[in-house]
């Protein structure tokens, strides 16, 4: 019988279990769904239980899970999450698009900060870092008992009650604040800042690591054989980064899930962090770093059409494939949940421009598709990434027709792995295979679309018009008071 890991990626929308053969060929795939609680204070909340319990659920349909023989994690970034020191949640987890603490505050709070933060973290202050949720920590968990410990990817919730370890991986802790880039270590100075112990906070250890044997109990309620060696792994942008080949450097793409973001891998060297875009340290190389333009709705913007229409998504992908795109289709803007990048704006908001009454709900699904796409070229352009052939995984782009659009919105020639949605999954076997005795075969030549060139002027000049819109768009949310 040959050898067999599963790869867990724990996303904000879904948890995703897939077994790998020892030689990368997927073997089965599995999920559970996960729900964000969203308040009205601009909150957005998970239960690190409810993670348990969707890991829980997605294994036990797996097969032959008895005969598992390592488990490698990947997950959501930049949350706030505190445990008791036998792994129960203190208080919700706060997720990186929670945005509970205003522009005032976080002007207030980033006043503290030493002057040379962004050399130490290798970011300008992003108000999506944990640093600023921990300097308020009386908004996210009051009233801490003394025993506590803080993590900050969701994968790494998950181990601790796996392993009793706790860990985490150089990716995520880009994303808090506190570690020091260059020398991957917590930074004593920022820690000061945020008032948080070092003893607090999970050791920084590579994803190629191993945490340590699966514990009874764990093994017992998933199913799996009992001390089987937990990794490490790491944050969903590096998985995403080592899933798509884009692990070495010059090699860029693009991923959409419910957010998405353009990345590319770099050398330290060459990275000259801090930049104007996100810069993560890898996940194994210390030598290496990603640097990430990460925007906050991708495949959301259906998911909310499709709410707002009543219709099913697959229903408006159906009906955006008929859409007369003859006449002139509306515009989309999709910044349904303000904007992280290319610019960084808690304020603005989405629109529909030129709508009139013929337009149906496959206008509006295309221009959905099409919002989305432009959106992914002004990443591009702003972060001055590697150009074509551009690789785009995740869920968001599985129709033709999306895929097409994609092509011509960014002329350029884009591939699309098979079994796209489990990429990050795979990104997390890769980073694991050297420390695990794998053996996996190289991964073929991705399906790949080029642009329609008929189309080009007409996606040029509609995309001067979504660049105007969002200008537009910006100014009027920030002239409201």
């Amino acid at each position: 019988m040959s050898r067999t890991v599963l790869a867990i990626d724990i996303g904000s929308s879904a948890l995703k279990a897939v077994l790998f053969s020892e030689h990368g060929a997927m073997l089965a795939a599995r999920s559970a769904s996960l729900v964000i609680a969203s308040g009205t204070d601009r909150s957005q909340t998970q239960d690190p239980a409810d993670w348990w319990a969707a890991l829980v659920s997605a294994l036990a349909d797996i097969p032959d899970r008895k005969d598992v023989e390592a488990l490698v994690f990947t997950g959501s970034m930049q949350n706030l999450i505190v445990l008791s020191p036998e792994g129960e949640a203190l208080a919700p987890a706060a997720l990186y698009s929670d945005r509970r603490l205003n522009e005032a505050e976080i002007a207030e709070l980033q006043a503290r900060l030493p002057d040379d933060y962004a050399e130490r973290v290798g970011n300008h202050p992003d108000p999506a870092h944990t640093i600023f949720k921990l300097m308020r920590l009386d908004r996210f968990a009051p009233d801490l008992l003394d025993e506590h410990r803080f993590f900050f990817g969701a994968k790494d919730a998950v181990t601790f009650r796996l392993t009793g370890r706790a860990v985490i991986d150089p990716t995520v802790a880009s994303t808090t604040g506190l570690m020091n880039i260059a020398a991957r270590c917590w930074d004593a100075e920022l820690l000061a800042t945020a008032g948080v112990a070092a003893t607090r906070l999970p050791e920084i250890l590579p994803a190629d690591e191993i945490l340590g044997p699966l514990r009874a109990e764990a093994a017992a309620e998933l199913g799996l054989s009992e001390g089987i060696p937990v990794f490490n792994g790491a944050g969903d942008a590096a998985a995403a980064t080592w899933g798509a080949a884009a692990d070495a450097p010059g090699r860029a793409y693009a991923y959409l899930g419910t957010t998405g973001w353009v990345a590319a891998t770099l050398t330290m060297q060459d990275a000259a962090a801090p930049r104007d875009i996100y810069t993560l340290a890898d996940p194994v190389h210390r030598d290496r770093v990603i640097i990430i333009s990460p925007f906050l709705t991708a495949g959301a913007a259906m998911d909310w059409l499709a709410e707002t229409t009543g219709e099913s998504v697959d229903a408006l992908l159906e009906a955006a494939e008929t859409a007369d795109d003859a006449r002139a289709l509306p515009l989309f803007l999709p910044y349904l949940s303000g904007e992280r990048a290319p610019f960084e704006d808690q304020r603005v908001r989405g629109a529909f421009l030129g709508l009139d009454r013929t337009h149906g709900k496959g206008a509006m699904a295309r221009a959905v598709l099409e919002g989305v796409a432009f959106a992914i070229r002004h990443n591009l352009e702003t972060a001055g990434l590697p150009p074509s052939p551009l690789t785009i995984i995740g869920g968001a782009a599985r129709t033709p027709l999306q895929r097409q659009i994609l092509a011509d919105v960014l002329n350029l020639e884009v591939a699309f792995p098979d079994a796209s949605q489990e990429m990050t999954a795979r990104g997390a076997l890769r980073m694991i295979a050297a420390k695990a005795g794998l053996s996996l075969a190289a991964m073929d030549a991705s399906p790949a679309r080029a642009p329609d060139t008929t189309h080009a002027a007409r996606c040029d000049s509609r995309y001067q018009a979504y660049l105007a819109a969002s200008r537009f768009a910006r100014e009027q949310a920030n002239s409201i008071i």
